[in-house]
């Protein structure tokens, strides 16, 4: 009996797998699945074709058809281990290929169809606002059942969800893709090669799986699937394209082998008038000139729409209609990602403190072999950070350029200063901590905040007054060093701990004003400071002025024309990250510059 139920079993994945390997597209299966699991979504997905509808009816309302729509995309590349360029672990230059062909079909560079004026491009910032090339990698390989099949459909490989958590941004913010090693154990050939979530889907599935052999034309590509269209006829399905040949329109299954009245084209099939009904091309047939029984015309371009299932050398249009579903899906219910900010250069709100101290304290090699003691959490005002032991963190923590760990601070005010020492609660842990008021790179006895001896899990803390003779508009230096014996100083080596290094900017006004006798820039206020929605500007001009917002790089961040003067202006800084921005305040005879602080 054991012997039968094995033989069954594999005559049963035998089956499955023959099945697949007639749908080079999962994207009508795994939807199929995910609507049977999510009976909700299924209404939700029924409601966004309502809604797609009166979008297209209105004809619009963000952008005219002609406006470019951009897509910011995060490429993760699930490998097996290799090093980058090799294997799974496919390079840069395949991934930009790929961006290359997708961006080719979509702005119709062949002229074989219709611009879709959509692009996409990889992000350039992190959802925390640090800068990214959109291309992230992970190892994958401890995944159950990744290395030996790659990512599941329903029997072989590794749980899809299981795999996409292993790295996932917010796809609100990003279209994410998973570039995978292979699909249903298909070893990266034939049969299913990516699929795809139409809009709507939750965050724990959307997004488009595809295997590296499929994507791009160079680098492991397969050379009988390395013109792009894979991604691109995935990418259709993420903005709400479905099959040519598509019969139910609910988005619940295809039934390829059947014909839908072409009467209610707008209702049915794949809801686009301009794409005749049709049975599914084969993967090596491109039949432009023989009888489409569903209409009794010739096939024609139907088989030339990247959507149908034909050869690759046959695919290479899309047709007004499918641009109206796709740019409506940008305008409903994908329109968040036309918002974010994952395509701006990240701001940097924080500086990098441009010279090092003194010196680095270095962490014994006893301490970096165990978990013996380390900084736990550290807090000064608002600003925070939660580290790790020494040999977690490699002794030395340089934090100064960390917006979240940085505190701004007036002089002659009182703040408190909060520790966590880790480490086993037999211990006593030495702390120390220092303030370069001076800011001369060095960290003297008169500079010292904290000396005390702590048990490990116990916060402890103080109050520190900010001399009012401190340095001030600028980024200063805080050092906090543990060790599991006494500390000499700041440049002590610890033996067991470690040192880690913050900021705080010291600022002295709650506003910032300034008057000038010329007649382009009088009395000039701009508060409150530090601001944390609105920004006030208020000054006497009688020239024309803009205003510009800089990071700290020099970056622009915001720009605008000011309102005739004797008015107050406002500049919404809700969505700015917390740290330090340069005004400019121009016309075409002066200019003013200051520093504001977004807390």
């Amino acid at each position: 009996m054991k012997k039968l139920k094995l033989v069954l079993c594999a005559l049963l994945i035998t089956v499955f797998t023959k099945a697949q390997n007639t749908q080079k597209c999962g994207t009508d299966f795994i939807n199929s699945n995910y609507f049977k699991n999510h009976p909700d979504k299924k209404v939700n997905r029924q409601k966004i074709e309502k809604n797609l509808q009166k979008i297209i009816q209105r004809n619009y309302t963000l952008k005219g058809p002609e406006q470019l729509y951009t897509i910011p995309l995060v490429i993760h590349v699930l490998h097996l281990g290799e090093d980058e360029g090799e294997g799974n672990n496919i390079s840069d230059a395949q991934i930009l290929s790929g961006i290359t062909q997708l961006n080719e079909a979509y702005s119709n560079t062949n002229n074989e169809g219709i611009d879709m004026n959509i692009q996409f491009e990889l992000a350039k910032q992190t959802p925390n606002g640090e800068s990214t090339n959109g291309i992230l990698r992970v190892n994958a390989s401890n995944v159950s059942g990744y290395a030996e099949d790659g990512i599941a459909l329903q029997l072989l490989g590794a749980d899809e969800v299981e795999l996409k958590n292993t790295s996932k941004w917010d796809n609100n913010s990003y279209y994410n893709i998973w570039i995978v090693s292979e699909i249903e154990g298909n070893n990266g050939g034939f049969g299913t090669q990516g699929f795809a979530y139409f809009p709507g889907a939750s965050a724990t599935y959307d997004g488009t799986v595809i295997m590296n052999t499929c994507w791009g034309n160079i680098g492991t590509v397969n050379d009988w699937n390395n013109q792009g269209t894979t991604l691109v006829h995935e990418l259709g399905h993420s903005l709400d394209l479905y099959h040519t040949f598509h019969v139910q329109g609910d988005g619940s299954d295809t039934t390829a082998a059947g014909c839908v009245n072409n009467v209610s084209c707008s209702t049915q099939g794949d809801f686009c008038c301009d794409t005749d009904p049709h049975k599914a091309s084969s993967s090596n047939s491109c039949k432009i000139n023989e009888i489409n029984e569903c209409t009794g015309s010739i096939y024609g371009n139907v088989v030339r729409n990247f959507m149908d299932y034909s050869k690759q050398e046959c695919q290479e249009m899309f047709t007004a209609d499918q641009k109206d579903r796709m740019r409506a899906t940008l305008e409903g219910s994908r329109s968040l990602l036309l918002t974010s900010k994952a395509l701006k250069e990240p701001i940097v709100p924080c500086e990098t403190i441009k010279q090092s101290a003194i010196c680095t304290p270095i962490t014994g090699a006893d301490g970096l072999s165990a978990h013996y003691a380390g900084i736990g959490e550290y807090r000064f005002f608002d600003a925070f950070n939660i580290s790790s032991f020494a040999d977690t963190d490699g002794g030395y923590l340089n934090e100064t350029n960390n917006c979240a760990a940085t505190a701004f601070v007036n002089p002659d005010s009182t703040y408190k200063f909060k520790i966590l020492a880790k480490g086993s609660v037999e211990n006593t842990n030495y702390v120390k901590a220092w303030i370069d008021y001076n800011d001369d790179n060095s960290f003297s006895a008169l500079e010292e905040i904290y000396d005390n001896e702590i048990k490990a899990g116990i916060y402890d803390s103080i109050s520190v007054t900010i001399p009012d003779d401190t340095e001030i508009n600028k980024f200063l230096k805080i050092r906090v060093l543990v060790d599991l014996n006494p500390i000499s100083d700041a440049c002590h080596d610890p033996q067991y701990g470690q040192a880690e290094d913050y900021s705080i900017y010291v600022y002295t006004m709650n506003e910032i004003t300034s008057i000038r006798n010329t007649n382009n820039h009088k009395n000039i206020i701009i508060r409150p400071n530090p601001v944390s929605k609105i920004l006030n500007i208020q000054f006497e001009s009688d020239e024309k002025n803009n205003y510009y917002v800089l990071d700290l790089q020099g970056r622009l961040v915001q720009t605008g024309a000011l309102k005739n003067s004797n008015s107050t202006h406002q500049i919404d800084v809700s969505n700015y990250k917390k740290g330090v921005y340069i005004l400019s305040i121009k016309n075409s005879k002066s200019s003013f510059n200051s520093n504001f602080v977004v807390k």
